[in-house]
């Protein structure tokens, strides 16, 4: 089941933030992740470098969003720093004008291309979006070819059911 702006509310204390007022925060290392209930927005630690290039992915309009925080979540608890975590590059995709927009890139320590993760609500979008990228590379390929050097793709999804919170990549 797609994490829903309802459940995402209680994904929150699983994953270790705690709620003062409005604001559910969780510190990981120096980098602090944060939820303003008020606001409805997303806080990423851009005081430890983290790089948002547009803020299409920092509120709650979208379920997709509740994915790349959780993906964000994990990506610093598993030790990546937030200085080489940038969500939402932008790059010129196909022959127009059209720009394609990755959810995360993730940099290596020499700032160079190490992964890119493009994020989906579990369910029927990450199938959709598994079976097109196993067809025609769909998004993550054409974002690849926009940084030649990137070694990884990563198409990731997770939900949150049962106190559990199961992912696919």
């Amino acid at each position: 089941m797609p994490i829903t702006k309802e459940s995402f509310f209680q994904l929150l204390p699983t994953l270790g933030f705690t709620k003062q007022g409005g604001l559910w925060t969780k510190d990981i290392g120096r980098a602090r992740l944060a939820v303003d209930v008020k606001n409805e927005t997303l806080v990423y630690p851009e005081d430890q470098g983290l790089a948002i290039n547009e803020r299409q992915t920092c509120n709650f309009s979208a379920p997709e969003n509740f994915v790349v925080f959780e993906c964000v979540h994990r990506l610093l608890v598993k030790g990546y720093a937030a200085r080489h975590i940038e969500l939402e590059p932008n790059w010129k995709v196909g022959h127009g004008a059209s720009g394609g927009r990755a959810d995360i890139l993730i940099k290596d320590n020499a700032g160079n291309a190490l992964l890119i993760i493009e994020c989906k609500t579990a369910g029927k979008e990450f199938e959709r979006a598994w079976k097109s990228t196993k067809q025609d590379g769909d998004q993550l390929f054409s974002y690849a070819q926009q940084i030649s050097e990137t070694q990884f793709l990563c198409l990731y999804a997770s939900e949150f059911a049962d106190e559990k919170l199961p992912y696919q990549s």
